[in-house]
């Protein structure tokens, strides 16, 4: 069982019904959203899985076939393609530069027009905010519902920057985040739809990954046990919610929020996400604030530490994001 079998045991069930009846409005909304799947794969690089199916039984084809044959087109990669950056060698404590940020955005001269923040502004208010609960942002890519909250005076709020890049630094491992990815896909493909029941085969896949690698899992411990509330709400994108769920297999008092997820997650997530939209998570992703401003550097004592773009132009665009989630 993974990645691979599961998404081709998937989509070989899904055209075979795509195949065989009329489809309705959801039907063709649920296969473009599919294929958009593997076309975001191939816009950020990944084409391993779109070249098996392929191969082994004309997967992208098929499902572009089958949406030709109801008139209608793929979703467009719609979000702006944003150029390579050069990032500088100075590290920056994050959440220190997180708040000079928003001081600087107060009294920014402009404010982004991209519409997708209102998007994320709406997603924001969806998360809400309780006392006795914890924050946590996932960097990079919630930096801006960071702003929301850190804008409007929210106490318990906390950026962390666990990407591939970290994991990798503190295990010496490349791809670890692949491992700890995998047993989601095992919990589906064994038919682990109920979220608790896909929670718990998850939780208990997860820990053997964790504790080959002794650091990290003590450095997670140590982050998550720095949070006293006594409950912790994990903020991301989206998609499969992988470090949610590698955190929330440490630590019973996580939950998580995500901005939307793919449809295969759709019924497991359905309360934890904010929307069934999966074509925008690239829009979401790749804002010039969350996708080239920062990248992570180092950590330490409990602080991570990024390098910045050297671009002046990419620090112009984020601090106009900033300033478009403080209105």
């Amino acid at each position: 069982m993974g990645f691979i079998s599961f998404n081709e045991k998937y989509y070989r069930r899904k055209l075979e019904e795509y195949e065989n009846k009329i489809l309705s409005h959801a039907d063709i909304l649920e296969a473009k959203q599919l294929l958009k799947v593997l076309d975001d794969l191939t816009d950020e690089g990944y084409t391993n899985l779109n070249d098996t199916m392929e191969a082994d039984f004309s997967c992208l084809t098929k499902l572009r076939a089958v949406l030709h044959r109801c008139g209608e087109a793929p979703f467009l990669i719609d979000h702006e393609r944003l150029s390579d950056t050069v990032y500088g060698k100075n590290e920056y404590e994050l959440e220190e530069l997180l708040g000079n940020l928003i001081e600087e955005a107060r009294n920014h001269s402009s404010v982004s027009s991209n519409p997708f923040l209102e998007e994320i502004y709406r997603y924001c208010e969806w998360i809400g905010y309780e006392k006795d609960t914890a924050y946590v942002f996932l960097m990079r890519d919630a930096l801006l519902p960071y702003v929301f909250f850190h804008s409007r005076g929210r106490d318990n709020i906390h950026p962390w920057l666990i990407s591939r890049r970290f994991l990798e630094d503190i295990t010496e491992t490349e791809y670890v985040d692949d491992d700890i990815r995998l047993p989601l896909y095992e919990a589906l493909e064994s038919g682990c739809i109920r979220f608790d029941e896909y929670s718990a085969y998850c939780s208990k896949n997860i820990l053997p990954v964790i504790n080959e690698h002794p650091e990290l899992k003590t450095i997670l411990l140590d982050l998550l046990s720095s949070i006293k509330q006594s409950r912790i709400v994990v903020i991301e994108s989206g998609y499969m919610g992988t470090i949610p769920m590698m955190l929330k297999a440490l630590d019973g008092r996580v939950d998580f929020k995500l901005f939307t997820t793919a449809p295969f997650l759709y019924e497991t997530y359905q309360d934890r996400i904010f929307c069934r939209k999966y074509e925008d998570v690239r829009r979401f992703e790749t804002l010039y604030s969350q996708d080239l401003f920062m990248q992570y550097s180092s950590y330490s004592s409990g602080k991570f530490y990024v390098n910045l773009s050297a671009d002046e132009s990419v620090k112009e665009k984020t601090i106009s994001e900033i300033a478009g989630l403080m209105r």
